[in-house]
């Protein structure tokens, strides 16, 4: 229905559509590929992209401490890309929960590498408690992992 609301209103106003995309958040992080096309991103395009890494400065990592991740994306057409990160933080029975971050909103040239950086601060948080093990990282392309990595922290 959420879906259905947003297409129907989807292009009328800036502040609506503004609106709307703030609303179908959680769908986006999803994954929902009607949610993604009607933002005007394609859920293909992490099959598509090239030369992909994602690597930590350090393998490991202090609580308080901050780790340095360096990531490149390669586009072999022009395409529009929403890159994101999800930390998978170990919780205090051992399971893990994801927490996904947003990096870059960008038009990806054809053949043109996508550098950069960013930065992960292991700090206790009133919302979040950090605790010692071994925490995967995860490159998204349009909500859809093409890297991963580990960070140990201890």
């Amino acid at each position: 229905m959420v879906i259905a609301f947003a297409q129907q209103y989807w292009g009328q106003t800036k502040s609506g559509d503004w609106i709307l995309q703030r609303g179908l958040r959680t769908l986006f992080k999803q994954g929902n590929p009607a949610v993604l096309a009607l933002l005007g991103y394609d859920i293909t395009a992490a099959e598509k992209v090239t030369d992909v890494i994602l690597q930590p400065e350090s393998d490991a990592a202090v609580i308080g401490g901050l780790t340095t991740v360096a990531y490149t994306v390669r586009a072999p057409e022009t395409m529009p890309v929403y890159l994101g990160y999800r930390v998978d933080y170990v919780r205090q029975n051992g399971t893990t929960t994801a927490k996904v971050f947003f990096v870059k909103r960008t038009t990806l040239p054809a053949g043109q590498l996508l550098q950069g950086v960013f930065r992960l601060k292991w700090q206790q948080l009133t919302t979040r408690r950090l605790y010692p093990g071994v925490h995967r990282l995860t490159l998204l392309v349009n909500t859809q992992v093409v890297a991963e990595s580990w960070v140990t922290l201890k």
